[in-house]
């Protein structure tokens, strides 16, 4: 497996470590600390047609391959989690599912929207129970005359409340469970459609992430996307289409952690030496690269098969799989080879380390990539 990267790549790359240079890296710190939406940086990304990038022209995207969306992410990873999240929510779990299922018409209201930055797509899919679908507060759509009516709470919103368009997942077959889900376009501020709250989180900590809240909510039926009850089967393609580009943020935020804990055992000095010197620091940042060098492989392999429009879920449960456990050994290596001063604040290889905690764990579902990867194996 070989992957060489065409001028275009390359100058998307280039153009995605620029931006994260000169606008996110400047303000990383501080939108952690105060947990503030970068609006601004938004905006930013939008006029460089990072919202859409994938998308065909037609719609308002910029027609570019998978593969160089996914090198966009991993590159402004590396400089800012929270706001390479706040783009793959919109790209990856809203504008995707509305360009695979969504109707024509659809497309023309929303997508187009969404892929030129006028509009910013959420994530309404986890509920207070043990899954969707379940718990007494779940999120159902009831038929009423041409519309639904939707009643229930959603939580860990992704986008949550500075968002302008949303996917929501709602049960339209209450008694099929996860097989009864629907999946819906709705737009914020139409009536009984609110925040509840902002939830304070441990990293990505300036992507907004909401309880939401629905009272008789009323929805038109030209807002169902796709067919009723199909809802678990735009799920599990859209999770699998979402994890894919998770792993290449998980590949972004680890080769920052990688680059910095050479650099600084090089440079911290113990015991009349460089502490890269030392067998023991050696061998971690040995580990570190290798597990950032096959998240990579992971990622860029289930990306091909994107671009190749062939089945995805096996090798996407893989790369979400290896990345969400090499992701953290990498990070929870880089603090501590930087020791006491990774564990405090004045370095960031702690938000590192929160960050590559919450870019796997918010788009997971009930069905784990563990146990897509089994049912493949024993078919």
């Amino acid at each position: 497996m070989d992957f060489h990267w065409t001028k275009e790549h390359q100058l998307i790359k280039k153009s995605a470590r620029d931006f994260g240079n000169e606008q996110l890296e400047p303000q990383a710190a501080e939108i952690d600390r105060t947990g503030r939406f970068p609006s601004e940086t938004v905006k930013a990304m939008a006029e460089l047609d990072f919202m859409g990038m994938f998308f065909p022209p037609e719609y308002g995207g910029a027609g570019t391959d998978f593969m160089s969306y996914i090198l966009m992410l991993e590159e402004l990873s590396r400089f800012c989690a929270s706001t390479s999240a706040i783009l793959a929510t919109h790209c990856s779990l809203v504008s995707y599912p509305v360009f695979k299922y969504g109707s024509e018409s659809q497309k023309k209201k929303y997508l187009t929207a969404m892929c030129k930055g006028e509009k910013l797509g959420g994530f309404a899919l986890a509920e207070p129970g043990a899954a969707p679908a379940s718990g007494p507060e779940r999120v159902v759509a009831i038929m009423d005359g041409d519309d639904y009516l939707l009643n229930g709470k959603k939580y860990f919103v992704l986008n949550g409340g500075v968002a302008d368009i949303y996917v929501v997942f709602a049960q339209t077959g209450q008694s099929a469970g996860m097989k009864g889900l629907s999946a819906f376009i709705v737009e914020a501020g139409i009536p009984g459609f609110k925040v509840k709250r902002q939830i304070e989180k441990m990293g990505l900590r300036a992507q907004p992430t909401a309880e939401m809240v629905f009272e008789k909510t009323r929805v038109s039926r030209e807002n169902l996307l796709g067919a009723e009850n199909q809802g678990y089967e735009i799920l599990k393609d859209t999770l699998a289409f979402a994890g894919v580009a998770a792993a290449a943020q998980v590949a972004g935020i680890c080769q920052t952690a990688l680059e910095l804990s050479v650099k600084y055992a090089k440079e911290r000095v113990q015991f009349g030496r460089p502490i890269a010197c030392l067998q023991a620091i050696q061998w971690m940042l040995a580990d570190m690269a290798a597990n950032v060098h096959m998240i990579r492989l992971a990622t860029y392999k289930a990306a091909s098969l994107i671009q190749e429009d062939k089945t995805i879920a096996y090798e996407a449960a893989i790369a979400r799989m290896f990345a969400a456990r090499a992701g953290v050994d990498v990070c929870m290596d880089a603090v501590q080879i930087h020791g006491g001063y990774g564990y405090g604040k004045e370095l960031i290889v702690e938000r590192l380390l929160r960050d590559v905690k919450g870019i796997i764990i918010f788009e997971n579902s009930s069905e784990f990539p563990q146990s897509i990867i089994a049912s493949t194996l024993l078919r």
